[in-house]
Parts: structure tokens; C-alpha cells; sequence
């Protein structure tokens, strides 16, 4: 089970990582305009960046109970206040971009910058958990 938590949190952390970076290169080449495109950026950043985020960060839960890592590793608490932006950016900037070029408008300079927020809060999530400093 324990092995099971840790391939859980690792390998979706891999796709979401790679799922934010296409939907970055996406929202930069077409997803601004494109009623097609925006579409499949925002099915792609609902379930690979928003829900698997999500249950990255239960299984994350899990293992870290399941192998006694102290509650106060301050990366794995910095980790979690990081996903806090990534909510945010993808509920009030993302979404609502999304869904506007989906009815046929056009998108602003919101979609880029929840979007990039989004991927430079990954990375650095990312980075902090491949890491892990002070371990």
C-alpha cells in the first residue's frame, strides 16, 4: 500500500508536470482564439492539472502518514500552501478565460497569466518535493 501512495503521488506528479507545460504551449499558440483548442485546454486542465492535483496531494497525505515523516517538514507544508495559487489562478483566471473563447469570444492576458502562474507554482512544488531539503 505504502508503495502504492508513493507511485500514486510521484507518477501523476509527472503527467500534471507535463499536462501544465502542453497547456502552457497551448494557451501561448491557439488556445486564445481557437473555440477548439480552448476546449481541449480546458478538459486537459480540469482533469490533469486541477483533479489530479488534488488527489496527488491525498496520496501525498497518505505516504507522508504512512511513513512517519514528521508534520512539520516545512517543504511538504510549503508544497501544500503552493497548491493554493494554483486553485485560485485556475478557478479565476483559467477557467473563466476558457470557457469565454468555448462561446466564441476571445480570451485576454488573463489566460497567460493564470496559466504561467499555474506551471511556475508546479515546478516549484515540483522541485521542493524531488528535492526534499533538510532531508
Amino acid at each position: 500500500m505504502v508503495e502504492g501512495l508513493r507511485h500514486t503521488h510521484q507518477y501523476l506528479a509527472y503527467l500534471m508536470f507535463l499536462v501544465a507545460l502542453i497547456n502552457m504551449m497551448l494557451v501561448l499558440a491557439k488556445a486564445r482564439s481557437d473555440e477548439n483548442i480552448a476546449r481541449i485546454v480546458r478538459w486537459s486542465h480540469e482533469i490533469g492539472i486541477l483533479w489530479a492535483g488534488r488527489v496527488i496531494i491525498l496520496a501525498g497525505f497518505g505516504y507522508t502518514l504512512s511513513v512517519s515523516y514528521p508534520l512539520s517538514t516545512w517543504w511538504i507544508w510549503a508544497s501544500i500552501l503552493l497548491w493554493g495559487p494554483v486553485e485560485a489562478m485556475g478557478r479565476r483566471f483559467v477557467k473563466a478565460e476558457l470557457a469565454l473563447v468555448a462561446d466564441g469570444g476571445e480570451a485576454s492576458s488573463r489566460l497567460v497569466t493564470g496559466a504561467a502562474v499555474q506551471l511556475v507554482c508546479i515546478i516549484v512544488i515540483f522541485g521542493l518535493m524531488s528535492a526534499k531539503p533538510g532531508m
